[in-house]
């Protein structure tokens, strides 16, 4: 019998550097459940981007390291895009850039406070583009209101630039759901909004995710109490550990996950 895995992601002992020599981030047991809203949060400087950018597979911020004698927990670092279906990213990082952006392409959806607009493009190009290139039966019409975007329509208006940064940032939102995703990353997503509008907008994704039958996960960094606490099925906490010379990093260990119940 095949054993299905009810996480996305499975990882121990790991630890993460941008240049092979000094550890940022330091992980030694997590697991992301199917049809979960995980919360990041901590200390600014200690590791929430740099677990975006390795569970989302932006960067190879894995560090390579021998096991000696004292050493000998070795890094496991899996992604189950199925519940029957594993990919070492350990691995998978010493394939081609093709299969790394597959892997991406097909599975993942990405929300950041820095939007990423093209501004030469349009509305309806910068929306449309992921949803062509990954699929999606949502309606572009449907998504825009959903987000309170209606007045583009209203308004014809075409170009991005003509847009509030308020109305950019939920372009962005737009974009990240309206094609298919197993996994939306936001790395402050609403950091730009007001209270109001980024409650909806959190909201929106709670419900694309609770309405997925565990088929979708959302893992956002947040500053905003009142979002993780409200809407945060699974909390992360980075803790910060300092090394022996004074200087510190960020680590997860088994004091930083929370589950609410109250959201399940």
């Amino acid at each position: 019998m095949i054993k299905k895995m009810e996480n996305y992601f499975e990882i121990e002992n790991l630890r993460c550097s941008y240049d092979q020599k000094r550890v940022v981030l330091e992980i030694e047991k997590l697991e992301i459940p199917r049809g979960k809203v995980v919360f990041i949060v901590g200390q600014s400087g200690y590791g929430k981007s740099t677990i975006l950018e390795t569970l989302g597979l932006m960067n190879n911020t894995i560090l390579e390291r021998t096991l000696s004698a004292v050493e000998t927990s070795v890094p496991k670092f899996l992604f189950h895009p199925t519940e029957t279906e594993t990919i070492n990213c350990i691995d998978i990082w010493k394939q081609s850039n093709d299969k790394l952006s597959e892997i991406r392409k097909k599975h993942f959806s990405f929300i950041f406070q820095q939007t990423n607009l093209m501004k030469n493009f349009t509305i309806f190009q910068n929306s449309i583009i992921p949803k062509l290139i990954k699929g999606g039966d949502k309606r572009y019409e449907d998504v825009l209101k959903q987000v309170g975007l209606e007045q583009i329509l209203n308004e014809n208006k075409e170009i991005t630039g003509e847009l509030s940064g308020g109305q950019q940032q939920r372009l962005a939102f737009v974009r990240a759901i309206l094609p298919n995703f197993q996994i939306i990353f936001g790395d402050e997503p609403t950091g730009n909004l007001d209270p109001k509008n980024a409650d909806n907008l959190m909201k929106i994704i709670a419900d694309e995710i609770r309405n997925s039958n565990g088929g979708k996960t959302a893992i956002i960094v947040s500053h905003t109490p009142a979002l993780y606490n409200k809407y945060a099925d699974m909390m992360i906490t980075i803790h910060k550990k300092e090394r022996e010379n004074g200087d510190a990093y960020g680590v997860i260990d088994n004091t930083s996950v929370k589950i609410n119940n109250s959201n399940n």
